[in-house]
């Protein structure tokens, strides 16, 4: 990294590959060191405690910096709250549609690994209320912030300055699909996660905010849980508005793609 850059999204550009894989093996033998001393054995908090050693290599690597009141003040203007809104929700619906797609494959993959996720065990009444509200905080709250700094703020940043705008938006796009893959809905997971990867960081290319693209990756997280634990899946399954969500549903599948292949070519 460079320390003499003063700008905070140009000082982010300069974090080189390797010296994120330093805070992350050290992050990760911290957070082992911890969880063996404290006896902790759940995985959120886990994560949360890998997020935090993280946090504190973005904060050394960005430390002195200047423009981070700007990407502020750039959240709530009106484009960019629609930008919000328009990305999270045709994600989501894309999400939703590749999930139908695979289910049968998914399906057939979990009976295989027999994977059990606690947030499950919150549904079946095996954990308890306490846990779910910590997940879905770590979930809306914490999985944005971590994975736009590291996927988008380092990795893609650095590929592009490398190999170019395409090599970065795909390679980067795909880890981070692919770190989605001991979900239950494992193939499908990943096509949507990389999917949306791939609208982040065209949309972090296009404004130079990531704070941005931290909002949208919460907003869509946030609607994964409503739409999963509160009526809202019943008002786009079926129900009085769903020849709406079936709109909404087409205008998605035509938007990403036409969004995704614009702007790359464009970009490029």
């Amino acid at each position: 990294m460079d320390f003499s850059v003063k700008d905070f999204n140009v000082r982010l550009r300069t974090i080189k590959l390797w010296e994120i894989i330093i805070a992350v093996v050290i992050s990760f033998f911290l957070t082992g060191f911890v969880e063996g001393y404290f006896n902790i054995s759940s995985a959120e908090l886990e994560y949360v405690l890998f997020f935090c050693f993280m946090m504190v290599f973005f904060l050394i690597a960005t430390y002195g910096t200047t423009g981070f009141n700007k990407n502020v003040n750039d959240l709530f203007k009106a484009s960019s709250i629609l930008r919000v809104l328009i990305l999270a929700v045709s994600n989501m619906f894309v999400a939703i549609f590749i999930q139908t797609m695979f289910f049968p494959l998914d399906s057939l993959l979990n009976m295989v690994n027999s994977i059990s996720l606690p947030l499950l065990d919150v549904v079946t009444g095996t954990n308890d209320s306490l846990l779910f509200i910590f997940e879905m905080f770590s979930a809306i709250i914490i999985a944005p912030i971590s994975e736009e700094l590291f996927f988008r703020g380092v990795l893609f940043n650095r590929l592009k300055i490398r190999k170019g705008f395409v090599f970065g938006l795909v390679v980067s796009s795909v880890i981070f699909g692919l770190c989605h893959l001991n979900y239950p809905d494992h193939i499908s997971h990943v096509i949507y996660t990389c999917i949306m990867g791939m609208t982040l960081c065209i949309l972090y290319s296009r404004t130079d905010n990531l704070l941005l693209n931290m909002v949208v990756h919460s907003a869509y997280n946030l609607l994964s849980y409503l739409l999963v634990y509160t009526p809202l899946q019943y008002l786009i399954l079926g129900g009085e508005f769903s020849s709406l969500m079936g709109l909404l549903l087409i205008s998605s599948l035509i938007f990403i793609p036409v969004y995704i292949i614009y702007f790359t070519y464009k970009m490029k």
